[in-house]
């Protein structure tokens, strides 16, 4: 408690030295230099036009709004040099890539030799510093603000990956949320809050930082081409097997790596890896499995950072109870107050007709369903086979019309030329009825989107068997549809008697949900299960090379359009 005395007794007479030596009192430099700030914002210089697409990211708005809420009072430094405060904020930036982020997207040349690596408080005096207060509280608050941005919305707008763009907006303003932490000094909480808060990124983030340290240490060697590797089996091979999942912790027992043969704990660890890749877990490393076992370190963090960067681009608020569709994880989740309540398996669109992205609301399903099919799948699909057999038409159940008018007229399909149909043309409505054979099966679950998406039952069961489930024309099909209407349903005195009378009638029935149920289909290649378990899938479309591609392609230092022009001086950053 002495030695801290007196540390802050010098502390005060440093300051009061510099006061007397620069010959001016912390008031008058403050009011000077926020009527400097107040001025320069109010007549910026334009400059270059970002090339780093921030998702519509306006720094000179977003300044100006932070230093107005401050009365444009400098937030970073004083007359000395660098505040806590402003330590604090440079050193949460620098470690941008704990978040899937990169400093180079924030660093400043400039401000990096104004301070020359000073993460500390500075005592700056004289001409090293002097005249340059100004510039570097706006470079610092610019980098701050860009940075929180990020963290909120995500550096790429989901656009330029999708075709789609979401309606996702940041619950706060950054720039006032900034500010107000300052103010009550909590800017370790403005920082802590930024970003996902769900469960599921916390554990991404976390698993980004296991494959760093991997990477660190050496990352994992590969494992020498040659013939399938099974039970039983030993040699060089295998020693490089046992070793590489070591280094990956499918093998948790280091001892194990003592051996070179392929015993049962070997086997037992390449289906656990097999199943956190996507693969078909038979404990025998193919040539597929080969393949993901020697994918490098750095390879799968890239793949985290393209994952933690979609999680920013989803909703805040996913809801209390939710569905979650991860389309090249051919899963679904149900989940209640962050916890998973149902897990089932998927079926989704095929890289032709991929299933897109989107957040809505199911708001009603419908039992024993009719088929409408959409024209696209009725001319390039079905046609063929009506063409070469009509009789396809009855075994199948379907009614034809002659419009998708409400009042269509139905015609008799075996009067109709459908030879003389192409797919350029094909004037009628397809309609197949409620049965064990319908398409969609018993049960779809009917959520608003301009895309004509849905989740549905499907009479393919044997499907869900496969590893890889890439099948449909873009809706997604579900395992076990029957559960999720009895968890959709259970407030609406709907229970498992019920249930099945409604199917047994094969006759349609609409249900409408009293509480609709947000719907979310995403597309994650790098996920954690609830185990804590890291996921990696395919990229089924090639969404994980566009991002990458968009990601790279942006500006490595930032050149926003605020410029400052302080002693005759102009800085661009």
């Amino acid at each position: 408690m002495v030695a801290r005395g007196i540390g802050i007794l010098v502390f005060g007479a440093v300051m009061l030295l510099a006061c007397l030596f620069t010959g001016a009192s912390a008031g008058d430099w403050q009011t000077e230099t926020a009527r400097q700030l107040e001025q320069q914002l109010q007549s910026p210089l334009v400059g270059d036009t970002p090339s780093c697409p921030d998702r519509h990211f306006d720094s000179y708005r977003a300044v100006v709004r932070f230093y107005a809420t401050r009365d444009y009072e400098p937030a970073w430094v004083d007359q000395f040099g660098l505040l806590p405060e402003g330590a604090m904020a440079l050193a949460v930036v620098k470690q941008a890539g704990n978040q899937g982020l990169r400093y180079a997207d924030y660093r400043n040349p400039w401000l990096d030799d104004l301070l020359d690596g000073v993460t500390t408080r500075p005592v700056i005096i004289g001409p090293t510093f002097n005249g340059k207060q100004v510039q570097l509280d706006l470079a610092v608050t610019e980098m701050v603000l860009r940075y929180a941005w990020h963290r909120t919305m995500g550096r790429i707008d989901p656009m330029m990956i999708y075709g789609v763009t979401t309606e996702k907006e940041p619950v706060r303003d950054l720039a006032v949320a900034l500010a107000e932490s300052l103010e009550s000094g909590r800017l370790d909480v403005f920082f802590a809050q930024l970003g996902p808060q769900h469960t599921a990124y916390r554990a991404l983030q976390k698993s980004l930082s296991r494959y760093q340290r991997i990477k660190t240490a050496g990352g994992w060697s590969a494992i020498d081409d040659g013939p399938p590797l099974e039970h039983g089996e030993c040699g060089v091979r295998v020693a490089q097997l046992r070793n590489r999942l070591g280094v990956s912790g499918d093998v948790h027992d280091a001892s194990e790596l003592k051996t070179a043969c392929f015993d049962d704990r070997l086997a037992t660890a390449v289906a656990e890896f097999q199943r956190r890749h996507g693969l078909n877990a038979d404990g025998v490393v193919g040539e597929r499995t080969l393949a993901a076992l020697n994918v490098p370190v750095e390879q799968r963090i890239r793949q985290i950072q393209l994952n933690l960067e979609r999680w920013r681009w989803m909703p805040e608020d996913l809801g209390s109870r939710y569905v979650l569709v991860n389309i090249p994880g051919f899963q679904m989740q149900v989940i209640e107050a962050g916890q998973v309540v149902k897990t089932m398996r998927t079926i989704v669109g095929q890289k032709r007709r991929p299933t897109p992205v989107l957040s809505s609301k199911i708001t009603y399903l419908e039992i024993n369903p009719y088929w409408y099919v959409p024209p696209k799948i009725a001319r390039e699909d079905l046609l063929p086979k009506i063409q070469e057999n009509p009789s396809y038409l009855v075994r199948q159940n379907f009614r034809v019309f002659d419009s998708w008018d409400k009042d269509a007229r139905e015609l008799n399909p075996f009067t109709i030329n459908w030879a003389s149909l192409s797919e350029d043309h094909f004037p009628f409505r397809l309609r197949q009825e409620p049965s064990a054979h319908n398409a969609l099966g018993r049960v779809k679950f009917m959520f608003p989107n301009e895309l004509s998406v849905y989740i549905h039952d499907t009479p393919s069961k044997n499907l869900f068997k496969r590893s890889s489930r890439p099948f449909s024309s873009g809706c997604v099909r579900v395992e076990a549809p029957l559960e999720l209407v009895t968890l959709l349903l259970r407030h609406q005195n709907w229970d498992q008697a019920r249930l099945a009378e409604a199917v047994a009638s094969n006759q349609r029935q609409v249900v409408i949900l009293d509480d609709p149920m947000p719907v979310h289909l995403v597309y994650l290649t790098a996920w954690v299960d609830a185990g804590g378990e890291t996921h990696f899938g395919k990229d089924i479309y090639g969404h994980d090379q566009t991002l990458l591609s968009a990601l790279n392609e942006s500006t490595a230092t930032p050149r926003g359009p605020l410029m400052v022009s302080v002693a005759n001086q102009t800085k661009l950053f």
